[in-house]
């Protein structure tokens, strides 16, 4: 820390050019103020001895010199805990701290009075030096590049396309690097039908396409032979809610609509598949006639594709968990023709639409067809679920692993009002391995004319069944617990409220029996006497009246 510097304070001295001395040693006082001047010749204390001024400066300064010192430890003190803080936190992180002891001397120089006084100090400190650790090759591999055969393993195609089947699926594949990459992953899986997303899910705003990607796109889907007006179904936005009755928020979410569907329609794709939206806690009806106007004003600004309403799990406010929320959307929509209904099996079952038995299935869908219309159903989402039946929560499973099982699935694979519709599956990957969805398609494809009571269908159902034992028990497991405390819970509140509901009666039933409190005497002798002497006063009364009229009647005769 640097040492505060004080001047002494400038002395008069005999030379002073403020003023001058004539020859007989007077001082002139002709060229100073008058104020000036009497207060010079009033004080004649104010030149002091040189010796004296000397002195006095000396002391300040060694005073000065003892607060630095002072001043001095103080920030020594401070960076030692600021450098042990340090040091700590360092550690923390698995810094290496080395220390080493490092030697100096310093030289003190005091003034006191007129002697000087020095002083050599020699100390001994510590210097600590950080590292950073070392991160060793496994913890962090570094990424390979992939060779040309791994490449041109990723474009081998992993199942051939069954072209004849009447049944077309697919599945919701990538459209990263260029929308045209989708028309090549789906052919690569072996699907009939696919599935993409037309922009970035996670944005509001998207570049638009470049002509190049649009040509690459048509002519990969004429090379591929895919019928882009039937058989491909571009999934919307998850941030989009035409239900949404904020007024900005509302024109937002049209806005991200209508590109997308101006961007299919340049695509040469016929549908476009979203979710209906959320009520967010407005009335029902007021947010369904908001989706119907949203849609009946897209329709007027495109020209052919469809949009199409998916069916919902039921969670929170969710619209379309129930077919008569979408039939009531579909009644107020102005171009019937522009307006169609994807049935998701995983939605629909925790929705609680039951699809397992062929009873139970046949009627779900008898039901659908009198409420919504099959004229209406332009797609499906194939998709098991890994929650129980009528559970409303919306989690995908495998086929055949979760809840639904194998045998819903081949009641869907053997209903011929589904010919020739779009039918994708959402179903989840592991690490990205879309031969997944290559095995799942051939093994939909192989339920199509199978019965429920085939040997090799209950011999794949229970294989199936057996894979996925393990992960359902898990589920059932935890919703046992979940209940159970929930049961807990409410048998406590329950408990709560008939202890207090005793506790009320009780007091009701104390404060009926208990008599009334009785006047004390005293009390009584003060009623009676506030009586008596209220008749007093009335039978004065009476008697002054009685008086008055006497006299009166004496004044007459």
């Amino acid at each position: 820390m640097a040492k505060r510097s004080r001047q002494a304070p400038s002395l008069p001295s005999d030379d002073n050019s403020d003023f001058s001395q004539d020859s007989d040693g007077d001082p002139d006082f002709g060229n100073i103020s008058q104020p000036a001047t009497q207060s010079l010749l009033q004080d004649t204390r104010v030149r002091k001895p040189r010796s004296a001024a000397v002195a006095s400066t000396a002391k300040r300064r060694a005073a000065d010199a003892e607060d630095d010192e002072s001043d001095g430890e103080t920030t020594v003190k401070n960076k030692k805990a600021r450098r042990n803080t340090i040091i700590g936190k360092l550690e923390d992180l698995d810094f290496e701290v080395e220390k080493s002891e490092v030697s100096a001397s310093v030289t003190k120089t005091r003034k006191s009075g007129k002697a000087l006084e020095v002083e050599s100090v020699s100390a001994k400190t510590t210097k600590s030096i950080a590292k950073a650790p070392e991160k060793s090759g496994k913890d962090t591999p570094k990424r390979k590049r992939k060779t040309k055969e791994e490449k041109a393993a990723e474009k081998m195609p992993l199942a051939d396309r069954a072209l004849k089947c009447a049944f077309k699926i697919g599945a919701h594949v990538s459209s990263a690097a260029g929308v045209e990459n989708s028309v090549t992953n789906a052919d690569r899986i072996g699907a009939n039908a696919f599935a993409l997303f037309l922009k970035s899910q996670r944005k509001w705003e998207s570049p638009p396409y470049k002509p190049a990607n649009v040509t690459a796109f048509k002519k990969f889907t004429k090379t591929k032979n895919y019928d882009s007006r039937k058989h491909m179904l571009p999934h919307g936005s998850y941030l989009v809610n035409l239900a949404q009755k904020d007024t900005e928020k509302a024109a937002k979410a049209y806005t991200s609509f209508i590109d997308d569907l101006k961007r299919a329609e340049s695509l040469d794709i016929g549908l476009f598949n979203f979710h209906p939206g959320s009520t967010l806690g407005e009335p029902r009806d007021e947010a369904i006639e908001r989706i119907a106007n949203a849609l009946n004003k897209a329709h007027k600004e495109t020209s052919f594709v469809r949009t199409v309403l998916e069916t919902m799990a039921g969670q929170g406010n969710v619209i379309g968990c129930k077919f008569e929320d979408l039939r009531d959307i579909i009644a107020l929509v102005e171009d019937k023709s522009r307006v169609g209904v994807c049935i998701d099996t995983c939605h629909s079952f925790s929705a609680g639409y039951d699809l397992r038995s062929p009873e139970t299935y046949r009627a779900v869908m008898k039901e659908f067809d009198e409420v919504i219309g099959f004229k209406y159903l332009s797609a499906l989402h194939l998709n098991d679920s890994k929650a129980p039946f009528n559970s409303h929560r919306d989690l995908h499973q495998n086929i055949g692993l979760g809840f639904l099982g194998l045998s819903a699935f081949r009641n869907v694979m053997n209903t011929k009002e589904f010919h020739d519709l779009p039918m994708v599956l959402e179903t989840p990957l592991e690490d990205d391995d879309v031969s997944v969805w290559a095995k799942e398609i051939k093994l939909l494809e192989s339920l199509v004319g199978l019965e429920a009571d085939d040997p090799k269908f209950l011999a794949l159902e229970k294989e199936y069944a057996d894979k996925g034992a393990a992960e359902r028990k898990e589920v059932l497991d935890k919703l046992e617990k979940r209940e159970a405390e929930k049961g807990e819970k409410e048998a406590k509140k329950k408990e709560r409220a008939e202890k207090k509901a005793a506790k009320e009666k009780l007091k009701d039933e104390k404060a009926r029996k208990k008599p009334p409190k009785k006047a004390t005497g005293t009390k009584r002798g003060k009623a009676s006497k506030g009586a008596s002497d209220s008749d007093s006063s009335e039978l004065s009364e009476l008697e002054t009246e009685s008086d008055s009229d006497a006299s009166s009647c004496g004044g007459k005769h």
